[in-house]
């Protein structure tokens, strides 16, 4: 009897609720990848534990770093928060798609875009400065 290495469950990768990681497969993915493998494996002919353990290591070593990842990106937000306040009360001139912008920096907020100066009564993101005085 042959049993195809992808069930009736796999349906349940392509339904799953987590966003698509940019950077390639997410840390719930992979998890779920893992497990459909281990529920779709032929009863008599199982993963050898070699296997396994190598699967294992691999997921351990993907988690760590995922979350030195997950460190080093809040580091370099805190970087950038801490860079833009310095700006607060300089002079600065931005680019805005509405057109140039230019003030004293009121205060700096962190958006779910990024990181945002308030000029005045606009807010232009990090990105967008193009000198300071």
């Amino acid at each position: 009897m042959d049993v195809s290495p992808v069930s009736a469950g796999s349906g349940d990768i392509a339904r799953s609720t987590q966003p698509r990681n940019d950077r390639g497969l997410d840390k719930d993915s992979f998890m779920q990848l893992l497990l459909l493998q281990l529920r779709s494996q032929d009863p008599m002919n199982p993963m050898d534990s070699a296997a396994m353990f190598s699967q294992m290591a691999q997921l351990s070593m993907l988690e760590q770093l995922w979350a030195i990842r997950e460190l080093l990106d809040q580091q370099a937000t805190e970087r950038q928060i801490g860079q833009s306040a310095l700006l607060i009360g300089r002079y600065v001139e931005a680019s805005t798609p509405e057109g140039s912008v230019s003030g004293l920096v009121d205060r700096v907020a962190l958006g779910s875009d990024g990181i945002r100066l308030a000029i005045g009564d606009v807010e232009v993101a990090l990105e967008q400065i193009r000198s300071v005085r």
